[in-house]
């Protein structure tokens, strides 16, 4: 083989771990710079834009991400107060007001409770209040008289002040009173950020507590919701549950397109009392993942029209030293959070090299890191030790949990029910690499496939029997048109291919679909055509394309882990090989127990461009040209072209007199 199999360094990451000095602090704000600007820009004050979309996949806590976005932000806060009316009871006063005087209405309220209740009869009140607050020697007109002059030095409006002299003298005519908040209801809005946790119409407009009768004589009971607390803050509402209450949705977005908030909308059927309505300009921040944000989309397609900012959170960053103390940190931040120790240095690479696995890229870092707590929760519980070792131990803890398809895979080739060759040589036959994925429970895994061919005389078509027995997808059928199209453009631009042919994935009972398996289809077909034996002891992934360059695939980690695992499962003393594609290389992350195969030389894993450097090593021949006929392109060439073709043959005949004055 000419081409030199990859070394250990190239198969895994590697991470400048110098200088690192992680903290016990959230750090999403550092790791999102792009989305906790977009938040910024969005809770400024003059910027008018009403509702925020963020997408975010469904690892994220998008609640701790925003509590971290949001640790400076603060609404101006406002405050309401309820009073009951008794000149038309179905329609109680709703009035804004300042915080401060909010405090004042708040405190004078309670003194009036305390004065109603006193034993002294409400004719001397009566007349001390008719008596235009005069002051009067006597003790308790002094203490009603300060009352209603605090709320004039404290600048109440004439109309709230007026409101609150109606309802004393109402009170005051009452043959029993047990306490002001049967008729006044005071309440601040929520400076902070807003969580809707359950898309209700409770939750959100408030809930009528008791039923209002025909002839109203207090206040109803009123339970408040998101939109009375926030009425000029940050609600944050979860788009998945706008498609559970579709119709609630469209009534919140009437709410913002008016500024108005009715008390109609509470919860609750036939109600007399109607407070009056209140102004509200609250903004709106919608989280979801992306099926969830494409739905509401095409649920409602004109949400742009209140003015729409979109942000999305990545799924992984750089890693680069800045990014890995501050991701380190943030590992210490939600280890903190469920009373875990810190992490240890000695746990700083395994960590990485994971979070680099996650992402499938050894240049990043996964942004999943409650897949990153799991294993070192599990390390922690259990007392292993905080190293390289004792984290592959939990990855391993956690993985048993869930592979019971795996160890039915292996069985079946450990018992000769699979049946694939590791060893030797094979005409028409090549091991592909798989691997197969779960919609519910279990563990992704790869796993070996044998491809055959068989190939006659025919008219250039080449038959893929998993696409005639519709048991595979568009992008197999696909993969194997440009197959054709590439030994058509190869050989046959002259004349037509004069074979046929057919190829399948022996002992594959299930859909397959992808085009990760082409190079290795195009492979077993010239073994097919030139009869030359492929060596059965390597595997080969890698998409192709109709010029021959090998593309990259998708799960390169887990089909060369599943390679070595199923061959030490048949034969643990036999020595394999791995062809991938050159592109590939920033996804390698492999297991320990794949790098000790490869010291040991029981795994060698080589990394090609195009079909023609892999040629070599699976066929021990170089590809060559078509003229030459020690190599696998001009041995077919020649079966293909010379028999039938003069044209051909006259090149032929040109190549030889060319060779021979050369010598």
């Amino acid at each position: 083989m000419t081409k030199s199999a990859l070394s250990i360094e190239k198969l895994k990451p590697s991470f400048s771990l110098e200088d690192l000095n992680p903290n016990n602090d959230t750090q999403w704000v550092n790791l999102l710079p792009v989305a906790k600007s977009s938040f910024d820009y969005f809770t400024q004050t003059e910027n008018s834009q009403q509702i925020m979309v963020c997408q975010g996949a469904n690892f994220f806590d998008l609640h701790s991400v925003l509590q971290d976005f949001a640790k400076d932000y603060q609404a101006e806060r406002q405050a309401y107060a309820l009073f009951f009316n008794p000149s038309q009871p179905q329609r109680p006063h709703c009035i804004q007001l300042t915080p401060q005087a909010c405090s004042v209405v708040d405190q004078a309220m309670q003194q009036i409770e305390d004065l109603l209740n006193k034993d002294f009869g409400s004719e001397l009140l009566a007349k001390e209040f008719s008596d235009d607050l005069s002051f009067i020697e006597d003790s308790q007109s002094t203490s009603l008289s300060k009352i209603f002059k605090e709320l004039l030095d404290a600048l109440v409006p004439e109309r709230l002040f007026t409101i609150i002299k109606q309802l004393f003298e109402y009170l005051v005519e009452l043959p029993s009173f047990s306490t002001i908040a049967n008729f006044y209801l005071a309440w601040y809005s929520d400076e902070r950020l807003t969580y809707c946790h359950e898309f209700t119409r409770t939750e959100l407009f408030g809930q009528y507590l008791t039923q209002t009768q025909t002839s109203c004589s207090e206040l109803p009971q009123i339970n408040l919701g998101k939109l009375q607390h926030c009425t000029a803050g940050l609600i944050v509402i979860n788009a998945e549950d706008i498609l559970a209450e579709t119709k609630l949705w469209f009534e919140l977005k009437a709410c913002l397109t008016t500024s108005t908030f009715s008390w109609d909308k509470l919860h609750f059927s036939k109600l007399v009392c109607q407070p009056q309505d209140i102004v509200i300009n609250p903004k709106l921040l919608v989280i979801g993942n992306a099926n969830a944000i494409a739905e509401l989309y095409e649920l409602d397609p004109n949400i742009k029209g209140l003015g729409l900012l979109e942000t999305e959170l990545p799924l992984e960053v750089v890693a680069n030293a800045s990014n890995i103390n501050l991701y380190l940190s943030q590992i210490n931040a939600e280890l903190c959070k469920l009373g875990l120790s810190s992490l240890a240095p000695s746990l700083y690479e395994s960590v990485l090299s994971y979070a680099a696995k996650l992402c499938e890229h050894q240049q990043y870092l996964s942004l999943d890191i409650k897949a990153l707590i799991a294993p070192l929760q599990l390390l922690e519980l259990n007392k292993l030790d905080t190293n390289n070792q004792g984290f592959n131990q939990a990855l391993s803890l956690l993985a048993n949990n869930i592979n019971h398809q795996q160890q039915f895979s292996d069985l079946s080739y450990r018992d000769k029910q699979t049946k694939i060759c590791l060893s030797g040589e094979e005409v028409g036959q090549i091991n592909g690499l798989s691997v197969i994925d779960f919609a519910g429970l279990g563990l992704s895994f790869g796993e070996p496939i044998r491809i055959t061919a068989n190939v006659f005389q025919g008219d250039g078509d080449f038959n893929d029997i998993e696409r005639k027995a519709e048991l595979a997808g568009n992008v197999h059928a696909k993969s194997m048109m440009i197959i054709h199209g590439f030994l058509n453009q190869l050989f046959a631009t002259d004349h037509h291919f004069p074979y046929s042919g057919n190829i399948v994935f022996e002992q594959s009972y299930h859909e397959i679909d992808g085009d990760s398996a082409s190079l290795a289809s195009a492979l077993v077909l010239l073994s097919a055509i030139a009869k030359l034996p492929i060596q059965q002891s390597i595997a080969v992934t890698g998409a192709l394309d109709q010029k021959g360059n090998v593309l990259a695939v998708g799960g390169i980690n887990e089909k060369i882990e599943g390679y070595l695992r199923v061959s030490q499962v048949v034969d643990h003393q036999q020595a394999v090989a791995v062809v991938i594609p050159q592109a590939n290389l920033n996804q390698l992350n492999l297991s320990p127990e794949v790098l000790r195969a490869v010291d040991k030389n029981l795994l060698n894993i080589y990394a090609v461009s195009s079909i023609a450097e892999a040629i070599p090593i699976l066929f021990n021949l170089p590809a060559g040209e078509l003229l030459d006929e020690e190599s696998v392109y001009g041995k077919i060439y020649k079966l293909i072209n010379i028999p039938n073709d003069e044209p051909s043959l006259m090149r032929w005949f040109l190549k030889k007199i060319t060779d021979i004055f050369k010598l």
